[in-house]
């Protein structure tokens, strides 16, 4: 009986001693990933959807190393469909849909090693005013860029984190 006991506890101690181990190498595995995100320059934005996409991706990635290994050249596409229009109460709704292609390049090698497409969209537009209503389409406009700017960090961050030996 007190050797099943000892099986059992000797059992739990390797299990918990190797779930460490693995613990251990999946942060390991954050740190290298956020690391290559961090020598990641993105290239200088042109207009102002561009510069909040700029502005949040920089954020998102944190401290900036010396080391600027990557160039990310992007760019962002608005299109705006008007969807409803309420008779009533003169309100317009608006489905706005903005794209971003983006691709990394190795500042090394010159060598693309990273490429995608990310869309998002929202509808904005549910007030009376036309001033309003370009105000909440420009609103979801920014909002869009902002998500985007997230949404490649971590397309990107999942990219480096599978090719964590490159």
């Amino acid at each position: 009986m007190l050797g099943k006991s000892i099986h059992f506890i000797l059992i739990f101690l390797i299990t918990l001693l190797l779930s460490g181990c693995i613990r251990t190498l999946e942060n390991n595995n954050d740190l290298i990933a956020k690391n290559k995100l961090s020598q990641i320059t993105p290239n200088s934005p042109t207009s102002h959807l561009e510069y909040l996409f700029y502005n949040e991706f920089n954020q998102t990635v944190g401290s900036s190393t010396t080391n600027k290994t990557y160039k990310l050249e992007y760019s962002l596409k608005v299109s705006n469909t008007q969807t409803l229009t309420i008779s009533q109460n003169s309100s317009n709704l608006e489905y706005t849909h903005v794209t971003i292609i983006f691709k990394v390049i190795d500042n090394n090698s010159g060598e693309i090693i990273h490429k995608g497409k990310i869309s998002s969209e929202a509808t904005s537009g549910a007030v009376a005013s036309l001033y309003g209503q370009a105000q909440s389409s420009k609103f979801a406009r920014e909002r869009l860029a902002i998500l985007l700017a997230q949404r490649v960090y971590q397309n990107l961050y999942f990219y480096f984190l599978e090719n964590v030996t490159q």
